[in-house]
């Protein structure tokens, strides 16, 4: 799963991508950039895919 998609999946469950960079250490307008699919720096993508796992695969 890239990023752009778990962005995506953090957003379905409810979160901003305002919510998102402040859980994920970041800022918004790196994670719009990101939703749109442009590299993150790689302690920034293990942060969103640790927010993913944490919000939305363990719900399903």
């Amino acid at each position: 799963m890239t990023v752009k998609e778990m962005i995506a999946a953090l957003v379905e469950q409810g979160l901003s991508q305002k919510a998102i960079a402040d859980l994920a250490g970041t800022t918004q307008p790196t994670i719009h950039r990101a939703s749109r699919g442009a590299g993150v720096r790689y302690e920034t993508g293990k942060e969103i895919e640790r927010l993913y796992r944490e919000r939305v695969a363990s719900a399903a």
